[in-house]
């Protein structure tokens, strides 16, 4: 009585422990693959820091380009898809890689203060931020779209100072987070992934 009083409940203490142990394990093993898998990311980032983001853009590109068809209700284009992924690839990342680099090298000496970081932004949504969008409002339009040049004309006209507008509230902000805490590497995958959502 005495014996089966002490055993069986260590029997389940040693159960209920390797329970926890597998559920641990089974917790821990998708972790660890993403873990494994970013450690790969960023290893090709280091290797080839173009070519890295060009895919990454080209992907992010292509399932924001399949979401908003999807929200719109119109009939899916895999055309679409496709010349959306030429952006990101051809344009969008390079476009971005070299002017992430530029600016570095513009401020290189400078710590890495929240005043540096907003002339950063400053100097970014200035410049380069108005000259991509109207090149992505362009892109859209005419090549995505098949939107003549002289209705794209008409289009900058009447949408571009708003589309700059709403750019400006949220590329200041974006930028100030990128510039301030992201690393040089990881800032295109940054504003590609909050682009998704824009």
């Amino acid at each position: 009585m005495c014996w089966a009083s002490l055993t069986v409940p260590n029997a389940k203490l040693m159960e209920g422990k390797t329970m926890a142990a597998v559920a641990s394990s089974k917790s821990r093993q998708p972790a660890s693959v993403v873990h494994l898998a970013w450690l790969s990311y960023k290893k090709q980032l280091v290797k080839w820091p173009l070519r890295t983001k060009a895919i990454t853009s080209a992907c992010i590109a292509s399932l924001s380009d399949v979401i908003a068809q999807r929200l719109m209700g119109s009939k899916y284009s895999f055309v679409g898809t496709v010349k959306m992924a030429i952006w990101g690839l051809c344009i969008g990342a390079p476009a971005a890689h070299f002017w992430h680099r530029y600016l570095q090298k513009w401020f290189a000496g400078k710590t890495d203060t929240f005043e540096t970081a907003l002339q950063k932004v400053i100097l970014d949504q200035l410049t380069f931020g108005p000259i991509y969008n109207l090149c992505f409002m362009a892109y859209t339009a005419m090549v995505v779209n098949g939107m003549p040049p002289a209705a794209f004309q008409t289009k900058v006209v009447k949408d571009y100072p708003g589309l700059q507008m709403n750019g400006w509230k949220v590329w200041s902000l974006v930028g100030l987070v990128n510039y301030r805490f992201v690393p040089l590497q990881l800032r295109v995958l940054f504003a590609n992934v909050v682009a998704l959502f824009w």
